[in-house]
């Protein structure tokens, strides 16, 4: 799913479950699923429909912020 995709869903106040997992390819790196209301799973993207990934659990949680959720769970 598309960043902008996934604010203006956020806006809409439809998801119900995010998710910080780390990168299976790169345990130094997170990424973001998302789930919506109908329990279907979405992997944050940018523009490009690359996956976004960070290394740092700060700014993933400022870009799940960014999305308008306020809460979110870590799997190590």
């Amino acid at each position: 799913m598309k960043l902008s995709n996934a604010i203006a869903i956020g806006k809409e106040g439809k998801w119900i479950e995010v998710e910080v997992r780390k990168n299976p390819s790169d345990q130094c790196q997170w990424f973001v699923m998302l789930r919506d209301s109908d329990h279907k799973p979405f992997l944050l993207a940018d523009d490009e429909d690359t996956p976004i990934t960070l290394n740092d659990l700060d700014s993933i949680s400022k870009l799940i912020q960014s999305i308008g959720v306020k809460e979110f769970t870590v799997f190590l």
